[in-house]
Parts: C-alpha cells; structure tokens; sequence
C-alpha cells in the first residue's frame, strides 16, 4: 500500500477525527471547569454572602454558613470567629487560597465594621463532578472511539478489493504478451458490489483487448510475409531493367521506393516479433552502427544530393538489438533525406544519445505533434508511407529510449534518441 493510498487516507481521516474529537473532549472540560470555578461557583458564594447578610441585619446572631462543603466565618464587634491568619490579610473578593495543604476558593465580604468569610471546598464538588459527569462523558467518547473502529475497519473491508486490484494492474506485465492479462481470482469482493462489478468489467475488457492485440500482430505478420515476394519480385526485374536500358533516374527512383517498401516489411516483421519474444540483445557500439548506416545509404543521399556525414563526440557502448537500432536510425536518415530536399544531414554521437540533424526546411509545432502519427507526412516530403517516426517513437517506447524532435520553420530539424 503506498503513502496517498484509499487505506492509508482512510486512515489518516479516523486519526484525524478521534484526535479533533479527544481535542474537543479536553477543551471542552477544560471550559466547563473553568466556568463552574469562574462563573457558577463564584455567582454561588456571591448569592450566598447577600442571603447571610439579610439574614444578619435581621439577626445579629444568626449563625454563619456550616456544610459539608461550605464553611462560614464572621468577625465582628460582637462576634470574632477562629479566621486563619493567612485569610485576614486578603482583600474582599473571590479567590483562590492555601489553606491546610489544601486550595479552597474563597469569598470575602463586609458590611460596616463586620466581614463574612466564605470558604469553599472544592474537591469533594469535583469528585461528585468526576462521578456524575467525567465516568459518563469517558463513556460516550469510548463509544465514539468504538463505532470510529468499528466504521474504519468496515471501510477497509470495502476497499480492500480496489487495493488489491490496484496492484494486480499495477504489477501487469504488459510488455509481455503471455503475462499481459492481469490475473483477477486473487481479489476476493462481496457478490454484487461495485468492486466486484468493476472486476467483471475489467475481466471482459482484458479479454477483449488481448485478442484485438493477437489479431493486430497475427496481421502485421502475415501481411509483411506476403510483401516480401512481390517485392523480391519487383527488385529483380528493376535489375533486370537496369541491364538492359542502363542507369536511367526513372529506375533510380523506383529502386529507393523499392528500399523504402523492404525497409518498412522488416520493421512491421520486428514489431510483430519483439512483442511476442525479446529481441536478442549484444553489446554493440553506437559508433560502428551508425557509420555502417552511413556508408549504406550514403548513394541514395546522393542521388537526392545531400551530404551525409557523422560527427562522433564520444564513444557510446549500448546493451541492445542491432537490428533493433538499424530500423530506427534508418527511419530517422530516410526521413530525413525525404524531407531535406537537398542540403546537408549529421549524425552526432554523443555519450547517451545519438542526433539525426538536418537542414530542411523545419517544421512548426503542429505539423511536428501531426507527424508522430501514422500515415501522416509533412508537405515537403519526397517520399515515404508517412509511418518512419510513428514506428521509431513506438520501438523507443518498446526498448524504453527517450525519442525527442526539435524543429523551426526554416532552420532544419533535431531528432535525438537518447539510451539512458
């Protein structure tokens, strides 16, 4: 499960919400005994010194406060009760004091020459506070925290399904035909509900997918077998038409279409084959193969009259098919030479990548994004099927190389295919 997965989030949200509510819980006890010692019990002891002094205009000797929980003291030109000395140097008022160890809260008050003292005991209030609305209050928030579990597992539950179907997409092997279709019996969900629904879905579209890409490769394979008899066919009587009426540009042409028709059977051939089995890998120097390259097709650039050259700036050793690295940078030169019209193209080895520029025409960005489609060509092309980039980006992404295209009306075009 990663860290912004359904599970983890959804864990995060009942931290996140039992922590608000313990939060609340705390601050709002806090308040409330703030408000009890602040507000009621101080209006309390307030109500109770006005009750007493009624009562003591009425009657001098009317005895003072005496409860469990509160005590009573007066002092006045008849009356001197036992006061602690600490309470005799406090200002009327409420307040807070330690007395025995203890910390009553206190209220003092006069009337003329007589001064009531109002001592409150606080604790045993609190301990029939903790009995009769702490215990239940920890009541409640266990059942909060209770049904919080409860709900976050049953949501686990729910989604478990999707998690681990997630996964089971994830970790497809799509490169690999006879691993491609995700296996769906591990991801147990409850009999009609939506996971289960989406499994089914996802099941049947798998299926279908697969034996849409099956028929696709079973056609690009037979259709290219079937291509290269005629086209066998028809190199042969060119030649044979060459001997007999001599180099004419008429059949120099018909020999490049010929070139460019054999070179497309073998990449559609390629194709077909990598995405059934790996191509066979060897280490190759980048080098070597792009100067063979140059020396093979440096004839037809002539004939267009573009100077073919390589510039190596670096030594580049390269784990990969040959024949897989011959399509591509073939495609790129071609499409190159089709596009250059006449002018100048350079190959430029460096240490992870290797650049096809030419000095064409150039391209704009749309006419760029429109060629990396099949059957698409630009309008300066000489030639071509309109499939060399299409099938160059779709090897690159086979092998997983970096296929990149720079162009600028005017200026010519950078095409680099970078290994690492």
């Amino acid at each position: 499960m990663t860290r912004k997965g359904v599970q983890h989030r959804l864990t995060r949200v009942f931290l996140i919400q039992i922590l608000f509510i313990s939060l609340a819980t705390v601050l709002g006890v806090w308040a409330t005994a703030k408000i009890i010692e602040n507000v009621l019990v101080k209006e309390a002891l307030m109500k109770e010194a006005e009750h007493y002094w009624q009562l003591y205009q009425r009657d001098p000797d009317f005895p003072r406060p005496n409860t469990r929980h509160l005590l009573g003291l007066l002092v006045d030109g008849r009356t001197q009760d036992p006061v602690p000395e600490i309470l005799l140097s406090l200002p009327d008022g409420y307040q807070r004091v330690t007395l025995d160890g203890e910390q009553p809260l206190v209220y003092i008050e006069h009337k003329g020459e007589a001064r009531l003292y109002l001592i409150f005991d606080e604790q045993r209030v609190s301990v029939l506070a903790f009995m009769f609305g702490i215990l239940p209050l920890t009541g409640v928030l266990l059942v909060i925290y209770l049904t919080s579990f409860l709900g976050w597992r049953k949501s686990r539950e729910l989604v478990s399904p999707l998690v681990r179907l997630s996964e089971t997409l994830r970790y497809a092997n799509v490169l690999d035909p006879r691993q491609a279709r995700p296996d769906f019996t591990q991801v147990e969900a409850e009999p009609g509900s939506e996971a289960s629904v989406l499994i089914a879905a996802l099941d049947a579209y798998a299926d279908r997918l697969l034996r849409f890409v099956e028929r696709e490769r079973q056609f690009t394979r037979d259709a290219s077998h079937e291509l290269r008899t005629p086209l066998a066919v028809f190199r042969a009587n060119l030649e044979l038409l060459e001997r007999q009426v001599g180099d004419r540009p008429l059949i120099d042409r018909m020999s490049d279409t010929v070139d460019d028709m054999e070179a497309l059977v073998e990449t559609l051939l390629l194709l077909a084959r990598t995405e059934q089995r790996p191509a066979a890998s060897e280490s190759l120097v980048v080098n070597d193969v792009v100067a063979n390259l140059i020396e093979r097709l440096q004839p037809l650039a002539e004939r267009k009259q573009i100077h073919l050259r390589v510039k190596q700036k670096a030594l580049l050793s390269l784990e990969a098919s040959e024949t897989v690295l011959n399509i591509v940078f073939t495609n790129l030169i071609r499409n190159a030479i089709n596009y250059s019209g006449s002018g100048r193209i350079t190959l430029v080895v460096v240490a992870d990548a290797v650049h096809v520029v030419d000095t064409g025409t150039g391209m704009d960005r749309e006419e760029l994004a429109r060629l990396l489609k099949p059957f698409e060509r630009g309008s300066s092309s000489e030639g071509g099927y309109g499939l060399g980039l299409a099938i160059v980006q779709r090897l690159c992404e086979r092998f997983e190389w970096h296929l990149d295209v720079a162009s600028q009306p005017g200026k010519g075009t950078d095409v680099r295919v970078r290994f690492r």
